[in-house]
């Protein structure tokens, strides 16, 4: 559970930071950087992983052996 909020935390912050100052560039100036677009772009990707996993801890003993 905590890998979670770790995984949205960052990803809000990775987000804000790179997206925030592409956004910012891009509308004040017309430029595009490709490294704070693909940045801002990480940033949405590990806050849908920590938005989107599982609440409850893996446990190998849980799943059904094959016989």
């Amino acid at each position: 559970m905590k890998n979670r909020y770790w995984f949205i935390s960052a990803g809000l912050l990775i987000m804000l930071i790179f997206g925030g100052n592409f956004l910012i560039r891009f509308i004040r100036d017309g430029d595009f950087y490709i490294a704070e677009f693909i940045g801002s772009i990480v940033g949405i990707v590990i806050l849908l992983i920590g938005a989107f996993s599982k609440k409850g801890k893996f446990n190998a003993k849980s799943v059904k052996q094959g016989d």
